[in-house]
């Protein structure tokens, strides 16, 4: 890695170490499970202070690049899952596709009735019957992310008694119910995780995540899910294909 550049017009060190080491890790030099210096050394091969060094690793480590391990040093990370936000597809189909292993367990099958929020987002009358399903979602044994579905229980009775780990919620819509979902209008945000969301997606408290909400449409037209998740930006990034013309 080269020295930094020192004109008063030049990024800050901080980014400027931390996009070296994100150039390294792009073109090959660095790899999965390599270790990078200390902050002593970075300091020293740079020319930077320590708290630079220190700075520049910590928001690494918030993004994912790498992994701090107490007494042995900073490591790089596996490359992120990529996810495609656009392409309406399953969860399973996705991950199958990039050679993953995908798994999911069911977190909670509840009836509910529809609050004012979920009643407007599916055109229903508030007080509306729903079945709710929670489930983690996961990729090689880590878990990436915590999903929560919600479909009128009058469009598919006894959903909760079909459903099982292993099963695509859209391909049972599909079998026995005949509902056939097309099309989605999805929002993102960031946002950070809760104490019992952490726990869940073993990541620290506060941790920045990505929160998508979603409602799904069938060939007709009309409002059959409403759906939200929590994904873990430190391992996966999202990507989109777009035509221009």
């Amino acid at each position: 890695m080269s020295r930094m550049i020192r004109d008063e017009e030049a990024t800050p060190f901080y980014k400027q170490l931390r996009n070296k080491i994100l150039e390294e890790i792009e073109s090959g030099k660095l790899k999965h499970g390599d270790k990078l210096p200390s902050e002593r050394e970075l300091a020293e091969q740079f020319q930077i202070s320590r708290m630079t060094a220190r700075h520049t690793l910590s928001i690494l480590e918030r993004e994912g690049v790498v992994e701090r391990r107490v007494g042995a040093g900073t490591f790089i990370n596996q490359s992120k899952i990529e996810m495609d936000f656009v392409t309406f597809n399953s969860f399973t189909k996705n991950m199958l596709s990039k050679g993953l292993i995908p798994s999911t367990q069911i977190l909670s099958i509840r009836k509910m009735e529809a609050h004012a929020h979920l009643a407007q987002k599916l055109k229903l009358p508030s007080g509306e019957v729903m079945t709710a399903i929670k489930r983690l979602r996961l990729v090689n044994e880590t878990p990436i992310s915590i999903e929560e579905s919600f479909l009128p229980e009058k469009l598919c009775p006894r959903l909760d008694e079909i459903i099982t780990e292993n099963d695509s919620l859209y391909e049972i819509l599909e079998r026995e119910y005949g509902i056939v979902l097309v099309m989605a209008k999805e929002y993102m945000q960031v946002t950070v995780s809760d104490e019992g969301e952490s726990k869940l997606l073993k990541i620290r408290t506060e941790s920045p995540c990505i929160l998508q909400e979603s409602v799904a449409f069938d060939k007709n037209e009309k409002e059959i899910e409403f759906s939200s998740s929590l994904t873990r930006s430190d391992i996966v990034k999202f990507y989109s294909e777009l035509k221009l013309k």
